[in-house]
């Protein structure tokens, strides 16, 4: 099977990782080629692809893609290149949705643009031949907006071996702090102002915040600044290898308003960290009450009182790392995409 796929770029991120474990799991017995539009800066962790790389124009069709069976897209730029250059490309076309198009936009630039290129995103991933969402959750969002090319595929996350036992863990754990841990791009959408307001109800909290730009690691400063916290938070932007820092945290916090699917949720229950997260579908469908704690969003003093029963969800752990082992494994995701690859190709 001939199999391409189009990304934006070969930097590191949560959108990206699928299509990197994808491609790594079927090359080299399948025939596999990454393609992408723009190049990573220095400041940027650029992926290591098993399969051949090859920088391709938006503007210009690349005649090579004529000839695979599978076309698989990954955001935004790369949707809309299939979309446009639909009856020039032979084999199937497919895109995964990894978020809400019209939220996530509406968060990275404004509400009328946001609304705008989220409408384009859709009409573009509805002209596909397949669109597969990454929850149940999602599906219906997006079946309630037109869709009829939809399947679900869980995302997967690559073992993380013998968590604690053999993960160097950061020395920021002392005394009686309370170490709150999040790993996100910690952008608006991630919600990550929440747990900075909840620093002033215990001056025993305390905040590490893995991930994210110059950019957003500066209004976050600000904001813990504003409000008296800032000596509490350490933010250590990028780390290739997050869990190595976060290992030793006492609670995960998720508090995103919106999310596609949540690999980090699922990265903190395999290495059995206590996990509070938003409430939101997303969440509700990948974990249960019995398995991490659910907090309303913007309301502090209900996340403040989650924290507060931190030794009752530790005794959540081990169902969450079952469910994550269980469910969302690299293996079960790479297995459902080629047989979705290959019933697509043999009715083709």
């Amino acid at each position: 099977m001939k199999i391409a796929y189009i990304i934006p770029r070969l930097k590191d991120s949560g959108l990206t990782r699928i299509p990197l474990w994808l491609s790594n799991s079927f090359y080299p017995e399948h025939e596999v080629k990454v393609f992408y539009f723009s190049e990573t800066n220095s400041q940027e962790r650029c992926l290591s692809f098993n399969a051949p790389v090859q920088r391709i124009s938006f503007t210009g069709f690349c005649q090579e893609l004529k000839d695979y069976d599978i076309v698989h897209s990954h955001g935004l730029k790369p949707d809309l290149y299939l979309a446009i250059n639909y009856h020039k490309i032979k084999g199937i076309k497919i895109t995964t949705i990894h978020g809400y198009h019209v939220d996530e936009l509406r968060y990275e630039k404004d509400s009328l643009l946001g609304y705008i290129w989220g409408n384009l995103w859709n009409l573009a991933c509805r002209k596909l031949d397949l669109a597969v969402c990454i929850s149940q959750t999602m599906e219906r969002y997006y079946q309630g907006l037109g869709y009829k090319n939809t399947t679900v595929i869980y995302n997967g996350i690559k073992k993380i071996y013998d968590s604690r036992k053999t993960i160097k863990g950061s020395d920021i754990k002392t005394g009686d702090k309370i170490v709150i841990g999040t790993v996100s791009i910690l952008n608006k959408r991630k919600g990550v102002e929440q747990i900075i307001q909840v620093l002033q109800k215990n001056t025993l909290y305390h905040l590490m915040a893995i991930g994210g730009t110059s950019q957003d690691i500066n209004r976050l400063q600000l904001l813990a600044e504003k409000l008296g916290v800032d000596q509490r938070c350490v933010f250590t932007g990028y780390r290739e290898n997050p869990w190595e820092t976060a290992i030793n945290i006492d609670v995960f916090v998720f508090p995103s308003r919106s999310e596609g699917f949540g690999l980090a949720l699922v990265e903190a229950a395999n290495l059995e960290i206590p996990i509070i997260c938003s409430d939101i579908p997303t969440f509700r469908e990948i974990f249960g009450e019995n398995e991490v704690t659910f907090f309303q969003l913007d309301d502090i003093d209900d996340l403040n009182n989650k924290i507060l029963m931190l030794d009752e969800i530790k005794d959540k752990v081990s169902l969450a790392k079952l469910k994550a082992e269980k469910l969302f494994s690299l293996e079960s995701m790479c297995y459902n995409y080629y047989q979705e690859y290959k019933k697509l190709v043999d009715a083709n």
